[in-house]
């Protein structure tokens, strides 16, 4: 059969004999070794990211310790008298004045403690909102930011607008039984 063939048509035959080859060879062998190669290439960037992640373990461990002695005091009002020191402390600084200082309102059940406090401080834009970042670094794990609210009323002595930031802040106590 062969030597009925021309040459351009053993050639093609030949070639399509490599294809087939070839494609069989991939499919025994090759695609097992690709998919393989892959996978080991996930699973070592997963490695990587592990050990990159182990390093911060320290420091993690390190604001849970922080964290846990935030919230181990048994003193709820400690966590209001801070914030109200802070505050104040910062608008003398900053060229602000504290409007409302709040008052002991709190939630309690058989397991929480939860306080609310509510401050609204008078100033200008940039001063308001670096105190509430610096709020919100300084005390992340004693207090909560829940809302913010920026407004603006016009005094009608003074013929002028004055910006104040109301600020809500919430700490959590567990009881310990």
């Amino acid at each position: 059969m062969l030597d009925k063939l021309n040459y351009k048509q053993k050639c093609y035959l030949l070639f399509a004999g490599f294809v087939l080859f070839f494609y069989i060879g991939y499919q025994f062998s090759f695609s097992d070794t690709f998919k393989m190669v892959s996978e080991i290439q996930e699973k070592e960037q997963k490695l990587t990211w592990l050990k990159e992640k182990e390093k911060e373990l320290p420091a993690l461990k390190a604001k849970m310790i922080e964290f846990e002695k935030a919230y181990s005091k048994n003193d709820s009002m400690a966590v209001r008298d801070k914030l109200t020191a802070f505050i104040s402390d910062f608008a003398e600084n900053n060229n602000c004045l504290v409007t409302e200082i709040p008052t002991n309102s709190s939630f309690k059940n058989d397991n929480l403690n939860v306080q609310t406090n509510t401050f609204t401080i008078k100033g200008n834009f940039k001063n308001l909102l670096s105190l509430l970042y610096k709020l919100e670094i300084d005390y992340k794990y004693v207090a909560k930011i829940m809302s913010t609210k920026f407004y603006s009323l016009r005094d009608l002595q003074k013929k002028n607008k004055n910006l104040y930031l109301t600020i809500i802040t919430q700490s959590f106590e567990q009881k310990i039984k």
